[in-house]
């Protein structure tokens, strides 16, 4: 209890509460700041690098509001470009490259500079947030993690790279290396930047590097903790964790019930050129792309209208937490929905598979899934300001806007051909919101902190009717 002295000025503790424990808030709120700085000096220099003449064939940079924004999309790891990939010379390629893995490795990278800094400590609350977005244990060495994720990172990367490499010289790719190089560092960081302006249309027809492909995606958007666990797990160290089995399970859900309907619905659009194995093979890769790689094997505006929003809902999924993969992620979308369909407002929490989820877990999976909603519709009426005159002129519609909007707050990179043709308005909404969906979904996850005097005491309760 909390006891106020004899001259009625207040208590020590909550001197403490009043001084000391804002100080913690302020710690949380300057290392969040931390990291929106480093993804936006990110950003910035990869803009100057792309305004100059070495990064295009041509040796003529591009306007600046396309520089930054095709920066911002590799470091957000979007795709999404408001120029040609034809202009780009192999520098270029190489700038874009190191921003991907910059800003796919981004909240590792920055965790990095901040433990390795000389005579920086890791503060109580950024072992906080390296445990939230890497691993339950991360207070033995948390140096030794970021480590090893990094190896695991450039191992996987390089290791598929051979297969790609070999696909890209069959295919007749005039510098296989480098173009298997490229897109391992883009397909694992879920970016979906390519080297060909048609980005995988071309190897529609190509297993050997469509599967590829999609190992790299799926390894990168299934999380660190989970790859780490599949890990001790063949080495015969450990079982797999709760939290892996439902990453997995989710994963597995989410790539073959659509993959099926892909191959059933698009028969009789965007796969029927293709023979039946290439059109399970590209129904498979449509279903992995959405979260959140960006690669097309197909046209995406030759999809069936129910495929389209099948893609948004997919897009908007996104992929496991602690991966490079933006999103909701898999395990909040899983809980939403079964808590919709099976949780009980009288009880705290509900089970699943033998385990309960605590209300805390099922509460924050709720406003992480309502803030992006509300974000994504925030996105979505400022195009519909910003390109009035492309729906005008009939050159766009609602959905092609739509999924515009979920793709860049996914970091996702598909589009219905809408990005080049978008106004200087409309690009930079689009900026704002690859940016936030690449930072803000990770705040949101951390949460945000109440102000102090409400942690010490809680207002009376009111009854107000919902539903």
């Amino acid at each position: 209890m909390l006891f106020c002295g004899a001259d009625g000025r207040r208590p020590f503790s909550l001197f403490l509460s009043g001084y000391i424990v804002p100080g913690m808030r302020i710690k949380l709120a300057m290392d969040k700041i931390q990291m929106f700085s480093y993804f936006i000096a990110l950003c910035f220099l990869g803009s100057l690098a792309l305004s100059l003449p070495f990064a295009y064939r041509s040796g003529v940079p591009v306007p600046y509001i396309d520089a930054l924004f095709t920066a911002v999309s590799a470091v957000c790891v979007t795709g999404l470009s408001t120029v040609n990939m034809s202009v780009f010379s192999s520098s270029g390629f190489i700038v874009l490259a190191l921003l991907i893995e910059s800003g796919g490795l981004g909240l590792v990278t920055f965790f990095s500079i901040y433990a390795l800094a000389p005579k920086r400590k890791i503060s109580l609350v950024t072992r906080s947030m390296i445990r939230d977005f890497f691993v339950d244990d991360v207070s033995a060495n948390p140096v030794s993690i970021v480590r090893d994720i990094l190896a695991t990172t450039i191992s996987l990367q390089i290791a598929l790279s051979i297969p790609l490499a070999i696909g890209f010289a069959r295919a007749g790719s005039d510098r296989p290396l480098f173009d298997a190089l490229f897109h391992a560092v883009s397909a694992f960081c879920n970016a979906g930047f390519s080297t060909y302006s048609e980005g995988m249309i071309r190897f529609a027809r190509s297993p050997l590097v469509l599967v590829p492909v999609m190992l790299l995606i799926v390894l990168g958007g299934i999380g660190f903790t989970v790859l780490s666990d599949i890990g001790r797990c063949l080495t015969g160290r450990g079982k797999l964790c709760y939290h892996s089995k439902m990453a997995l399970s989710a994963t597995a859900v989410l790539i073959l019930v659509p993959a099926i309907f892909y191959f059933v619905v698009e028969s009789r659009y965007s796969l029927s050129g293709l023979g039946s194995a290439e059109r399970v093979l590209n129904a498979f890769f449509q279903s992995v792309t959405p979260r959140t790689a960006g690669f097309a094997s197909v046209s995406q505006s030759t999809l069936a209208p129910v495929s389209r929003l099948l893609t948004i809902v997919l897009m908007f999924i996104g992929g496991s937490p602690a991966s490079i993969a933006g999103g909701i992620k898999t395990t909040t979308f899983l809980i939403v929905l079964l808590y919709a369909v099976r949780g009980d407002t009288n009880r705290r929490g509900f089970n699943i598979r033998g385990r309960n989820i605590g209300s805390s877990t099922v509460e924050k999976a709720f406003s992480i899934f309502a803030k992006s909603i509300i974000l994504v519709l925030v996105s979505f009426s400022c195009l519909l300001v910003t390109e009035t005159a492309l729906l005008a002129g009939g050159k766009t519609d609602m959905m092609s806007l739509l999924f515009e909007s979920v793709s860049a707050f996914a970091t996702v990179g598909l589009t219905l051909d809408v990005t080049p043709a978008l106004s200087n308005a409309g690009k930079t909404v689009i900026i704002t919101t690859m940016f936030i969906g690449r930072t803000g979904v990770f705040a949101m996850a951390l949460g945000f902190n109440k102000r102090e005097r409400e942690r010490f005491f809680e207002y009376p309760s009111a009854n107000v009717m919902v539903g």
